[in-house]
């Protein structure tokens, strides 16, 4: 191949390699003129579920955080770069993973833990009462009971004796320690119950006046009976014709012929 041959081949071949640079040259400008001109921004976002009253302590150092790059326009109030802000403060509510933590999803510390469990007209109540009371080692932290009263009661010589569900669907905030063998019977337990200011009266009333226990109820769709009283009258004549009821219950317990 002679001289000139080469001389030939060799421009076109360096002018496309030039334009290969230049146009090498020009992408990368135009990625960097696209992500100045987007504003990218570094935030934090849940990397798991951060549970409702988790302390900002463990969310900063706990595995629970990642950064992640966004655009500016994309950036949820609040939102924050690093984990020391959150360091005195508690989760409000649950945070789903892949979610912009913000410190709107905190509050103080003084409202976390078990004040972070109800708030408005409910109040937190320690209820002391025996063991099978309290339902203590079935019931734990976040179930939702029921309580039910028998009160005794006379009527000049009669005496009466009535049930009732008197609250239902009330969250435990601190269930009752699980007894051990030996103390069952102890009447030094205690269960911490969510209830409205108005429920506490009833059940403060109900711990001075009547009987009562907790019952458990199911987390797998939870219903309720239509409202009733037991008396000796209904727990006797229950399946029986309103006729037969009268006749043989009022012939056998006098007392009961006025419903009671």
């Amino acid at each position: 191949m002679t001289k000139s041959r080469l001389r030939t081949l060799a421009l076109p071949l360096g002018l496309a390699a030039l334009a290969a640079v230049l146009v090498g040259i020009y992408i990368t400008s135009f990625r960097h003129s696209v992500t100045h001109g987007a504003g990218l921004v570094n935030v934090l976002v849940a990397s798991r579920d951060i549970p409702a009253g988790t302390e900002g302590s463990s969310v900063a150092g706990g595995g629970y955080l990642k950064n992640q790059t966004v655009p500016r326009r994309a950036v949820v109030p609040g939102s924050v770069t690093s984990g020391a802000p959150l360091t005195s403060l508690v989760t409000a509510g649950p945070i789903y993973r892949g979610e912009q933590v913000t410190l709107r999803q905190f509050k103080p510390i003084a409202q976390g833990g078990v004040f972070a469990k109800f708030s408005g007209r409910q109040r937190a109540m320690v209820i002391p009462g025996e063991p099978r009371q309290l339902l203590a080692g079935t019931v734990s932290d976040g179930d939702r009971v029921d309580v039910v009263a028998n009160a005794k009661y006379s009527i000049g010589q009669l005496k009466r004796a009535t049930s009732r569900v008197i609250l239902r669907n009330l969250l435990v905030l601190k269930a009752p320690d699980a007894p051990g063998s030996t103390d069952i019977n102890s009447p030094t337990s205690s269960a911490t119950l969510a209830m409205t200011d108005k429920e506490s009266q009833t059940m403060l009333w109900a711990m001075s006046n009547a009987s009562w226990l907790l019952v458990l109820r199911p987390t797998a769709h939870p219903a309720n009976s239509r409202p009733s009283v037991d008396t000796l009258y209904s727990i006797l004549g229950r399946g029986l014709t309103a006729g037969t009821a009268q006749k043989q219950i009022a012939g056998t317990f006098p007392e009961s012929v006025d419903g009671q």
